[in-house]
């Protein structure tokens, strides 16, 4: 018996070294190979980590098997085999594309293995069949929401986008006030992170709520990549990168998607300073990544074109949307049929911004859509599409202008549409720039700094019989003010817009404030001005201003230019002035200005 034991003692302790053994030399191999073939520093591995300029732009631990992962992509690759091999820290489960791309690499990889239901569960939910870019455009009254929006959808049928899985990535913030939102965004004090949530959710967000069209691009992509972007997809959704407003925004983070679903690709490099939304749809034309484009209007943009275009008679419309007035008799049955849409529409808006709880809402609605049954005919809305975003100029700008004093100007700014651009594929009236620069040489003179626009925000948004928006501006920076002094600057401004997107006026109130430690001059005043859109490749516009100053000053000032297309990303300026503050002068100037 005892012979019997030491037989089995001796099998055990065979078998336990030949484990270690193997164990210890198949890990001796692996390890030799991922040195060998130096598997950490390829391309693919570093866009798994969203890694750039020594580190992985992900800030959540969560997202790193090993504590240095963040900084040490071969330490991070040695971490997530090992776990794969041991079964720990559920990397099987949590990073399945890493997985996917590792068996791809290493021959024979030991993972040990189990179940993995949530990912299960979310691959079959999602189901992706179909990839789409979506650009909700800009929002006037909100500043930061006037660059626009861009997220992925991502589909299992084309014939229901609706009912579809939207891939976002925002801001984790409560702040509801849009400037603390920009300057906290400028600085990094956000959380950013992705999101999955459906599609029609979004809809309601951005067509409903906030009153934004949205423009969707279908992208080129195979059933393998979609697959890919997917299961990088689930990776992401509980981890966090820090949010910045001008470059690590919405629009960047979601390339990394694109990137390593499609590795061939070269999109997140191109943003080194500033990432603008539409300027991150435009190069995926590059790639030629875009294989369709729908354009999804809001339902502000559909009660504007009832109100303007389908209405002939408008004296009670006023009385019948604000005051629940009955349907005047005298109206024909065309526009007694568009002043019940306009009404349905319109109570939708109220309900989207809480004006009504559910139960009013609900009695309302019922109401009118029994009365609108009454009329058999079908309502149709022919709303044109408006210009494409991606056949728009780029949003950053070099502008030299030559004075007829003799004097030339230089000025340079990376973001984004102003009063004097083309608005073709911009938000008409919303203008924002950051960070503008001004340089003019005068005659026999150095050259010196004319202006610095740290922030520039005019929203121009206009006022009809049923909306009444308010129109305001901001312009904070410096200023070599009236040929004279440098000076510090901020003017806040208020006033009301009345038009539509082709012409419009706007009356503007506000104050001039500019200090300096000697001296400082602040004034109130007020602006009319006027703009078109109306032709083709040509923007014309006039101002007037005055400005009744401290120290017995006051300024007339007015102004008209134009611009003229010449090409997509190259245009003509003339601008010409009449101003009074110290003495008369006209100044006419003439310049070039060129996008990228």
């Amino acid at each position: 018996m005892l012979n019997i034991c030491n037989f089995f003692n001796r099998k055990f302790k065979y078998l336990i070294l030949s484990f270690l053994f193997c164990t210890f030399s198949y890990s001796s191999e692996l390890n030799t190979f991922v040195e060998q073939t130096k598997l950490y520093e390829n391309p693919y591995w570093s866009k798994l980590l969203h890694y750039r300029n020594g580190e992985s732009e992900i800030d959540s631990d969560n997202f790193f098997i090993s504590k240095n992962g963040k900084y040490d992509l071969k330490e991070e690759l040695f971490e997530t085999i090992n776990s794969l091999e041991k079964g720990t820290n559920s990397v099987l489960c949590r990073f399945p594309l890493r997985v996917k791309w590792l068996k791809e690499n290493i021959p024979n990889l030991n993972i040990t293995q189990y179940s993995c239901e949530e990912l299960d569960k979310f691959i079959s939910l999602v189901d992706g069949k179909f990839v789409t870019m979506v650009f909700p455009t800009a929002h006037i009254n909100s500043p930061a929401s006037m660059y626009g929006h861009t997220f992925i959808r991502i589909s299992s049928n084309e014939e229901t986008p609706l009912i579809s899985n939207a891939v976002n990535y925002a801001a984790a913030t409560t702040d509801t006030n849009g400037l603390i939102f920009a300057y906290k965004g400028l600085f990094g004090e956000y959380e950013g992170r992705y999101s999955i949530l459906p599609y029609y959710e979004k809809i309601k967000e951005y067509n409903n709520l906030e009153q934004r069209d949205i423009w969707e691009y279908d992208l080129d992509l195979t059933q393998d990549e979609i697959d890919k972007l997917v299961l990088h997809t689930y990776e992401l959704k509980d981890s966090y990168s820090d949010y910045f407003f001008f470059k690590e925004n919405c629009s960047y983070n979601v390339l990394w998607l694109l990137e390593v679903a499609r590795p061939s690709l070269d999109l997140v490099s191109q943003f080194d300073f500033k990432t603008v939304p539409l300027d991150s749809i435009k190069i995926l034309q590059k790639y030629n990544l875009i294989k369709n484009t729908n354009f999804r209007y809001s339902s502000m943009r559909k009660m504007k074109f009832i109100l303007n275009e389908k209405i002939e008679n408008k004296e009670y419309v006023k009385g019948f949307i604000k005051e629940d007035n009955e349907l005047n008799d005298s109206l024909s049955t065309e526009d007694k049929i568009s002043y019940l849409d306009l009404k349905i529409s319109y109570l939708q808006y109220q309900r989207a911004n809480n004006e009504y709880d559910k139960d009013e809402y609900l009695k309302k609605y019922l109401q009118l859509l029994k009365e609108r049954s009454s009329y058999k005919q079908a309502s149709t809305y022919d709303i044109k599409t408006p210009f494409n975003p991606i056949d728009s100029h780029d949003s950053a700008r070099v502008s030299f202008f030559y004075n007829n004093n003799d004097s030339f100007e230089f000025s340079a700014k990376p973001v984004y549409n102003d009063m004097y651009d083309i608005s073709d594929g911009y938000l008409q009236g919303a203008y924002i720039d950051f960070f503008d620069i001004n340089i003019k040489k005068e005659k026999d003179e150095n050259a010196r700094l004319d202006r610095f626009t740290l922030l520039k925000i005019k929203s121009l948004a206009p006022q009809d019989l049923i909306f009444k928006p308010i129109s305001w501006g901001i312009d904070v920076g410096y200023e070599h003010f009236k040929q004279r002094s440098d000076y510090l600057k901020v003017k806040p401004e208020v006033g009301v817009t009345f038009g539509e997107n082709k012409d419009f006026v706007y009356l503007m109130a506000g104050s001039n404030l500019y200090y300096k430690n000697s001296e400082q001059l602040y004034s109130i005043g007020s602006t009319i001005g006027f703009i078109t859109n109306r032709f083709d490749n040509l923007k014309l516009g006039i101002n007037y201003s005055y400005d009744k100053y401290n120290k017995d000053l006051k300024n007339n000032q007015f102004e008209a230019f134009s611009t003229y297309k010449l090409d997509r990303n190259l245009a003509l300026n003339i601008k010409y002035t009449n101003d009074d503050l110290y003495e008369k002068e006209d100044n006419l100037k003439v310049g070039i200005s060129y996008y990228f």
